[in-house]
């Protein structure tokens, strides 16, 4: 099929790098929700301890964060296709941006601010860029995505 080529970057990118980002993700959304409050959410949402509703909410994105791994797993892994690809990536970027909205949304002036950053956010918002950028690069078939081979 000529619309199947996926450039080596990418393929490495969002087989095995980006499930590692989602899997380090789930096991602070399982196992460790200090760190996951420490360093997954703006500071002006946890100057005070988290309730039984915080634990419970981290742990659904752990539970939701699992199916995405799993698909990028497991269909990723499975078929080539450009078309499934970028459909699969699409309604990934939807939920990296609905992040990056909460982020802003949570604390605009910290969001924006991006020399007062900690290792917190340079962590999860540094990161959350960095994917945003590769998967846009993807869709918008930068460095030969689609191209025949």
């Amino acid at each position: 099929m000529a619309n199947s080529h996926i450039p080596l970057f990418y393929r490495v990118f969002f087989l095995y790098i980006d499930p590692l980002f989602c899997l380090s993700g789930i096991y602070l959304c399982f196992f460790d929700h200090a760190t996951y409050l420490e360093m997954g959410v703006p500071r002006a949402l946890t100057r005070h301890s988290p309730y039984p509703l915080s634990s419970y909410l981290i742990t659904v994105l752990g539970a939701w964060s699992v199916s995405i791994f799993a698909m990028q797993t497991l269909l990723l892994q499975q078929y080539r296709d450009v078309k499934l690809w970028k459909i699969f990536m699409f309604a990934i970027l939807l939920t990296d941006l609905g992040m990056l909205y909460a982020i802003y949304e949570a604390d605009p002036v910290m969001a924006l601010s991006i020399s007062k950053w900690g290792q917190g956010e340079w962590t999860n918002h540094g990161i959350l860029g960095m994917v945003i950028a590769v998967r846009t690069a993807f869709l918008l078939g930068i460095g030969g995505v689609g191209q025949p081979s």
